[in-house]
């Protein structure tokens, strides 16, 4: 609706211009049938500004306007405030995944090879000296393996937890990526040893929902914190993103 006097839009339901003070009740109750479509429409009672006091009596309006309707004109702007961040929360998780918590492996990764590496290089030494051939030098380096190949994994194997997803990378020449929505994890065990009870490290199992196979990720540092995270992910991912 427009003011007739001085032309600027206000409210349908508006008494006196609020610009300049043109008085609007003939123009709505020439309009009576457009109001007829506003049923939802809390009406304002006109409150004269000038009073003695110069000050806005809102008694007579909180009588005259229900509880129930007061909550009904807030509810929209909760509505969308609330709309608001689930669209956010939606656009985080599946449009940029952000990295929440990095899995490390643990030392201990290592603590067998460097147990057997003594026996292992020697054993080595001795096919390398007595078959000093190519064939001997490989079957020599095949003692080597048992040494080489943890180590290589503890510097090529990642996991880390994101907004929407837990990926995981293992393996050296034959590098296997995993990726597990967090909402399909059906269960997070952690197995652990004497040993891993005392450094600290254990080994992570996941199932999926829907698969009988199991997800093992081995010699991981904090698995107590690990599993908490994967057990109540969404609380983490928002304390983590109020940060």
């Amino acid at each position: 609706m427009f003011c007739p006097n001085c032309g600027k839009k206000v409210n349908d339901y508006d008494n006196f211009c609020k610009f300049c003070g043109h008085d609007l009740r003939e123009e709505n109750e020439g309009n009576s049938a457009d109001k007829s479509d506003l049923k939802g429409v809390i009406t304002i009672p006109y409150i004269d500004i000038h009073a003695n006091e110069k000050e806005l009596d809102l008694s007579s309006y909180e009588k005259s306007c229900p509880q129930s309707d007061l909550k009904t004109a807030a509810a929209p702007e909760a509505q969308k405030e609330h709309a608001k961040e689930e669209d956010f929360e939606e656009q985080v998780s599946e449009d940029e995944e952000i990295v929440v918590y990095e899995i490390k492996k643990h030392c201990m990764a290592l603590f067998w090879p460097c147990v057997f590496s003594p026996l292992l290089i020697a054993h080595f030494w001795i096919f390398y000296v007595n078959i000093p051939s190519l064939i001997g030098f490989l079957i020599a380096l095949a003692f080597l393996m048992p040494i080489v190949y943890p180590i290589l994994r503890y510097f090529s194997d990642r996991s880390v937890v994101t907004t929407s997803n837990l990926h995981i990378r293992q393996g050296v020449f034959n590098c296997e990526d995993i990726c597990v929505p967090l909402k399909k994890i059906h269960l997070v065990r952690l197995r652990r040893s004497f040993l891993g009870r005392l450094a600290e490290y254990g080994h992570l199992i996941i199932e999926k929902e829907n698969s009988d196979k199991e997800i093992v990720y081995r010699y991981i540092q904090n698995p107590d914190d690990v599993e908490f995270i994967l057990n109540n992910s969404q609380a983490y991912i928002a304390e983590y993103l109020k940060k």
